[in-house]
């Protein structure tokens, strides 16, 4: 006689308990709804009118600080600028970086143009050099 198999073993979830972070105090009462919490706030008050506007002897009158404020620019006299012309700086900078470099690669490529290997590459760092430096001075930097 064989042996009896032992019975096979049954796997499940244990029950969870959660502890509750806001209990209630009755279980029965529902929550209470938007209407019923507007009436527990009480009945609407009309705001007078004009209550955006300026309100008189007001300490933190947004108004009256930005009077005050522009009372305080006029007497030192900050509110007076003059309007000039600025200076373009890009142009000269882009040259002095485009001519120096292009003359030594051009040099380079024309004293190389019997090898073809410092041919191309003189001729290759010319154009990508040309293109990012134009891309960088134009595209991606602010005025200045």
């Amino acid at each position: 006689m064989e042996p009896d198999d032992p019975p096979p073993k049954t796997y499940g979830f244990k029950e969870r308990e959660f502890k509750r972070d806001n209990p209630h105090p009755s279980a029965a009462a529902p929550l209470p709804t938007a209407r019923d919490l507007a009436r527990m706030a009480g009945p609407v008050t009309p705001s007078p009118k004009g209550a955006t506007g300026p309100k008189a002897g007001d300490p933190n009158d947004v108004y009256n600080l930005l009077l005050k404020n522009r009372a305080v620019e006029q007497a030192h006299g900050l509110d007076q600028f003059e309007i000039r012309k600025i200076k373009r700086r890009k142009m000269r900078d882009y040259l002095i970086i485009m001519v120096p470099s292009q003359v030594m690669l051009g040099t380079i490529t024309f004293m190389g143009r019997g090898n073809p290997i410092v041919f191309v590459c003189g001729l290759a760092g010319m154009v990508l050099l040309g293109v990012t430096i134009t891309w960088i001075m134009w595209q991606l930097m602010d005025r200045y």
